[in-house]
């Protein structure tokens, strides 16, 4: 299910109360979720303050019977200079649309994404708990993983 879907509704909390916010994800072998975003946002403040998350994922459906995603409970942090390589080539074989964009931009807006890709910090949710819930199964179906 990570490796089909792309969008996470990450949530945070901080000073201002809760916040949400969509972010594009790639994820490792290990179940973490890479990701890009600005430590300046919101969501980046609440971050790098207290590292505690939530992520929502899941398809849009049209009937509840339908639903089906992953509910991820874990820490995020920016991903070290060291392994930030190695951490943005998962992200950009998830996107190769991205890699494009830094790799030859088309045009002066594509070269500016690109530059901010490299500049933008790289965060890493490593999960301690992902709950499974498929209405297909049954309506309220979950199964929860620890780790």
């Amino acid at each position: 299910m990570l490796e089909a879907h792309a969008t996470a509704t990450l949530a945070t909390a901080g000073p201002g109360g809760p916040w949400a916010a969509a972010v594009f994800y790639a994820s490792d072998e290990q179940l973490n979720l890479y990701f890009v975003s600005d430590g300046g946002t919101r969501h980046g403040t609440d971050m790098l303050a207290h590292g505690r998350v939530a992520a929502a994922i899941h398809a849009d459906v049209d009937n509840w019977n339908d639903v089906r995603g992953l509910q991820v409970e874990g820490d995020a942090q920016p991903v070290p200079d060291a392994r930030r390589g190695a951490a943005l080539d998962i992200y950009l074989r998830k996107f190769p649309d991205v890699r494009r964009l830094r790799d030859a931009p088309r045009d002066e807006n594509e070269r500016l994404i690109g530059q901010r890709l490299a500049r933008i910090a790289l965060w890493r949710l490593s999960p301690h708990r992902i709950r499974i819930i498929d209405n297909r199964e049954s309506f309220g179906w979950k199964r929860e993983l620890v780790l």
